[in-house]
Order: structure tokens, then C-alpha cells, then sequence
């Protein structure tokens, strides 16, 4: 059965305004309603399959963080970008923390938590998907967790570092998941998360067309503002915002193909260099953010 929002995740506000209605180009060719709170200004996914009903949607060779695929030449883009992006998450948290005690919350196929482990972190995974949990295992010899038994234990104060890259705009039990999280961070623990930012310029410019509302697989669609708002409920504390330019390429490369520019490989440059060019006056634009939290 489908899930309809009664109240904002984010406020908990119960009017809402209809904004754009966005097609699944990876899967089904449906139709979907994006709504936004008219308390906060929250932006969400409307009338939703269900935790049960969802992984069907998943199920696409161009679902690369759970296929591994390099079919096409945004795949292979990807693949190359990826390798970049793993040193400098690294980077990025070493500067953060000394700690070394890492969990990657929808770790996929286990590349991140593997090249930390190579850099000498107690780095462990937690993901749903089976078959991503398969390869993380026979590739990487990663055992990794599913939610369903890692949300269950009662875990305090265990790890230095938790991470979501480009998963918690996927969650259904967002709530359950932050809790947890809390609870599992040290006091001095870091939480990074990563996020499409439909405040950008590409997700203005390219509206429903806009790859990274990636609908019914993205339930939740945040901003800066509306990210900080929802965290501060869970004792969470914003420190800083990094953009993350090569998002900016990979979603307009995607989103002028869904809107038929010609050619979308140069549009999408050109609209993904554009939307960059903003983020440096403002991360706040940027098309992807990385957000790094403490507990207040």
C-alpha cells in the first residue's frame, strides 16, 4: 500500500502545496507528486510506494550504487569520479576526527568502507540491499550488516564516525534511523551526510526534469535550512557545508538527457559547470551537499 504524508517530516505541519509531478526514468516510466510543507518549506515525495512495495524500483541496471554497472557513459563517468571522491572523503574526515571507528549507513557495494579499512579505519557497512551486500562480501570480503538487525540492537556511544552518502533522502523510517544514529554516535562522534540540494541552480533550471529527485527512490528532498531544522530534533548540530562539484555534472549530464536537450552530453556540461560556478559564492547552491554534524 502506498504512503500518503499527513504530516512534514521536518515541522510537522499538515498543509502542503502541490509543486511539480517528476517521472521514474530508471524504472517504471510512473508518475509522481513532489509536494513542499507550507510551514517550512520542505520539499517531499507524495504518495510513496511503501518500504515493501519500493524495492522493485531498485531493481535497474543503471542503479549503479547497487549494480556496479559502467554501461553508458555517465556510468563510467561515475566509476571514474568515484575513485576521486574516495580520497578525498577520506580527507575530509581525517581532518574532522582522529577517531577511527567508522559506519557507513547505506554502504552499497562497500566500496567507501573498504578503502577505509585500506587507510586503517575499524570501518564496518549497513545496507538493505541484498544483492549490494552480496558483492560488498565477495569482493571486498565485507560483512556487511542489514538495518533490520543493526536498528534492533541497542548500540550507545559505539562509533567515532557515521556516514550517509546519498542515503538518507532514501529512508522511510528517517526518524528510527537518526535516533539510532544519535544513540550510536560517541559524544564527540562525527556524522557526515550527503545530500541532493533541491535549492540549486540545476534543480531550479531543469525543474521536473531534474535527476535528482530520482522519484519514488528519493522520499525526501532537502535544503540546507530545511536539513539543519530536521537534525536539531535529534540533538544534532551543524558545523559545515562542503559542495560537491562533480554531482553538479552527473546530475545535469542526467537531467538533459531526461529532458531531450541535444546534445545532452554538452549540455550537461555546460549547465553542470553553471550550477558550480554559483556554489562557489554560496554552497548553499550547491547541487549536492555535504554536511558535517555534531551532537549539540
Amino acid at each position: 500500500m502506498s504512503i500518503v504524508h499527513k504530516k512534514c517530516l521536518v515541522c510537522g505541519n499538515t498543509h502542503f502545496t502541490p509543486q511539480l509531478k517528476c517521472t521514474d526514468y530508471f524504472v517504471s516510466g510512473e508518475e509522481f507528486d513532489i509536494y513542499r510543507c507550507d510551514g517550512c518549506g520542505f520539499v517531499f515525495t507524495q504518495d510513496i510506494p511503501s518500504s515493501e512495495e519500493i524495492p522493485p524500483y531498485y531493481k535497474s541496471e543503471e542503479y549503479i550504487s547497487h549494480s556496479d554497472t559502467q554501461k553508458g557513459i555517465v556510468n563510467r563517468l561515475y566509476h571514474r569520479v568515484r575513485n576521486i571522491m574516495l580520497g578525498r572523503k577520506f580527507k575530509l574526515i581525517r581532518k574532522h576526527t582522529n577517531g577511527t571507528k567508522l559506519l557507513d549507513v547505506g554502504c552499497g557495494t562497500g566500496y567507501f568502507p573498504n578503502y577505509m579499512q585500506q587507510k586503517g579505519y575499524q570501518a564496518a557497512g549497513m545496507e538493505l540491499d541484498a544483492d549490494a551486500r552480496k558483492f560488498a562480501l565477495e569482493n571486498f570480503g565485507l560483512q556487511v550488516e542489514s538495518p533490520q538487525k543493526l536498528l534492533n540492537q541497542s548500540i550507545e556511544k559505539e562509533y567515532d564516525v557515521i556516514t550517509l552518502w546519498h542515503v538518507l533522502e532514501h529512508l522511510h523510517e528517517a526518524d528510527k534511523y537518526l535516533e539510532w544514529i544519535n544513540a550510536a554516535l560517541k559524544d564527540d562522534g562525527l556524522l557526515v551526510i550527503a545530500l541532493p540540494n533541491c535549492n540549486s541552480f540545476d534543480a531550479k533550471y531543469f525543474s521536473s526534469y531534474w535527476a535528482a529527485y530520482d522519484v519514488p527512490r528519493h522520499l525526501w528532498h532537502f535544503t540546507p535550512a530545511t536539513l539543519e531544522k530536521y537534525l536539531s530534533k535529534f540533538g544534532l548540530k551543524l558545523q559545515n557545508l562542503k559542495a560537491m562539484p562533480f554531482d553538479a555534472f552527473y546530475n545535469a549530464l542526467l537531467s538533459a538527457k531526461y529532458k531531450g536537450s541535444k546534445p545532452a552530453l554538452a549540455a550537461g556540461f555546460f549547465f553542470g559547470f553553471i550550477s558550480n560556478l554559483q556554489s562557489l559564492f554560496n554552497t548553499e547552491k550547491s547541487s549536492s551537499v555535504i554536511y558535517i554534524l555534531k551532537k549539540a
